[in-house]
């Protein structure tokens, strides 16, 4: 078999915004790679939650949530299993 074009690492380019983190990004244009991207989750009173997709700026430190139609589905589960995984250890850990 032949390879006709092998497919490297998923990257997206990203502006630093702040977008869904009371904004203020820096504006730094960043090549956002599978491990740059984490869940965050916010909750309402009645304790729907929704997630997002976010990374975190290396020159000011702040995050911004990335649409999530841009995140394909295999990383997507992946930084949701990574979220649930530190939820789990956290909650085990504060255990009375």
């Amino acid at each position: 078999m032949q390879i006709l074009e092998e497919k490297g690492p998923w990257g997206l380019e990203q502006i630093c915004t702040g977008k869904g983190n009371g904004d203020g990004g820096c504006g730094s244009k960043l090549l956002v790679e599978e491990g740059d991207i984490y869940v965050t989750a916010s909750s309402d009173y009645v304790g729907d939650v929704d997630y997002y997709y976010t990374f975190k700026c290396p020159v000011c430190g702040k995050e911004t949530d990335i649409k999530k139609e841009l995140v394909p589905n295999a990383i997507q589960r992946k930084a949701l299993e990574k979220y649930r995984n530190e939820i789990d250890k956290n909650f085990k850990g504060n255990r009375i």
